[in-house]
C-alpha cells in the first residue's frame, strides 16, 4: 500500500512548506516540508527550492514509515495515510 494523494496533501497541509532551509533547535537544516537536509539531498544551507523538490524530499521521508507500516495487512487506505501523517508529523524521520 502507499500513501494516498490525500494523505500526502494532508501532511503537507500539517507540516506547511518553507522554500528556505532554516536550523532548528538542534541545529539540523530543515527544509521543504519538514525534512532534514542530509548529504546528497542536493540542497544546500541557502539554497530555494520549490515544491516539486519538496515533494520528492517528503515522498523519500515516508518512505520507510511505508516499508514498515506494509507488514500489516488489514487496514484502510485512510488508516495507512493517518498513520504515516502521525508517524511524520511526530518526527520520526
Amino acid at each position: 500500500m502507499n500513501v494516498s494523494e490525500q494523505g500526502l496533501d494532508s501532511i503537507k497541509q500539517a507540516v506547511g512548506f518553507r522554500a528556505r532551509p532554516y536550523k532548528d533547535s538542534l541545529g539540523n537544516i530543515i527544509v521543504g516540508h519538514n525534512h532534514v537536509v542530509t548529504p546528497g539531498d542536493g540542497v544546500a544551507e541557502r539554497d530555494v527550492i520549490n515544491s516539486f523538490k519538496a515533494h520528492e524530499l517528503l515522498l523519500r521521508d515516508i518512505d520507510e514509515y511505508v516499508k514498515t507500516l506494509n507488514v500489516i495487512s488489514s487496514m484502510t487506505q485512510e488508516e495507512f495515510d493517518a498513520l504515516v501523517l502521525e508517524k511524520y508529523k511526530n518526527g520520526e524521520h
